[in-house]
C-alpha cells in the first residue's frame, strides 16, 4: 500500500489523500495511468502536462520505482510572481 496525496484541482476531484495497493514493480507513470482509469473524472487533470510527482520532498520522474514505504504526492503546475 502507498499513501498518495493530491493538491490543487486534483484535491477537488480525488480528495486529500488515498491509500492505494501497489502492483509489483509499479512506477509513478503506471500508478498515474491506473488512477486515471479508476477515476475518469480526474483523468484530464492527472495526465495534464506539468503535474509533477513528489516523494520525500523531491520531485521524481515518471520512471521512479515505488515501494510503498514512501508517500507520493501529485502537485499541479505552480506559477508565481
Amino acid at each position: 500500500m502507498i499513501k498518495v496525496g493530491f493538491f490543487g484541482r486534483l484535491r477537488d476531484s480525488l480528495g486529500d489523500e488515498r491509500e492505494i495497493a501497489l502492483e509489483p514493480g509499479e512506477t509513478v507513470a503506471a500508478l498515474r495511468q491506473r488512477l486515471a482509469r479508476l477515476e475518469p473524472g480526474a483523468e484530464a487533470e492527472l495526465l495534464r502536462p506539468g503535474v509533477r510527482a513528489c516523494v520525500a520532498d523531491t520531485i521524481v520522474g515518471e520512471d521512479f520505482l515505488l515501494d510503498g514505504r514512501e508517500r507520493l504526492e501529485f502537485l499541479p503546475p505552480l506559477s508565481g510572481g
